[in-house]
């Protein structure tokens, strides 16, 4: 079996990992989980990283394919403020003419949505992490998964990390998602912060959390 290459994000490599993401996006299931639209999901977990910020994201490669991704950012605030004002809008409005509105699903999403903010209302405890620091999300094909490629994806993140001067780093992973908890507890990484998600799935709605990891040196 080829041995997996970790290198730089090229331009080329974007289909490949908006693929990856929506093949995970449901806690390392397929989004169709929870929802139907692909192209709407890989923009709002993807398109920050590969065109507005690219050079803090990694890929593994074996025999020329991408089978796992590492996107980063060491400006949070600024990933929020582009999400919210370029990505945001253009994303759901494609999502919008492609007849997002007429699908049952769509609505349950947004109700999951809304629910989740009223959860966290309600809970009003805990801390919701920085915001701002520098954070990353790593996503891996099955094949990938279990031979220590998230491990060289993350040093290579934390690499930049430390050469910007910053003292620490965040991930944000669902609860329930108990292999990525696991994987950034094996890192290093300590549990700072943790808010409810309410979530959709094909015949209703289920509960858990979302936890904030942070690395610091």
């Amino acid at each position: 079996m080829a041995e997996i290459v970790i290198r730089s994000y090229e331009p080329r490599d974007r289909a490949a990992v908006r693929h990856i993401c929506c093949e995970t996006a449901d806690a390392g299931g397929p989004v169709e989980g929870f929802f139907h639209d692909r192209e709407l999901i890989a923009d709002l977990v993807t398109r920050y990283y590969t065109d507005f910020e690219p050079q803090h994201s990694w890929v593994a490669v074996r025999d020329g394919q991408v089978v796992g991704y590492l996107n980063g950012t060491l400006d949070g605030r600024r990933a929020l403020r582009v999400m919210l004002w370029r990505v945001v809008p253009v994303s759901v409005t494609g999502a919008l003419l492609r007849g997002a509105l007429c699908r049952r699903e769509t609505w349950r999403l947004l109700c999951a949505w809304s629910r989740t903010l009223w959860a966290r209302r309600l809970r009003c405890g805990g801390a919701s992490g920085t915001g701002v620091a520098p954070h990353l999300h790593v996503n891996l094909l099955s094949e990938a998964r279990g031979v220590k490629v998230g491990p060289r994806l993350v040093e290579r993140f934390f690499d930049q990390v430390k050469a910007s001067g910053s003292k620490t780093f965040e991930a944000h992973v669902r609860r329930d998602n108990m292999a990525a908890c696991h994987f950034f507890k094996q890192l290093g990484f300590n549990e700072v912060a943790c808010q409810r998600l309410v979530l959709s799935t094909p015949t209703g709605y289920r509960e858990t959390d979302a936890v904030t990891y942070a690395k610091q040196w």
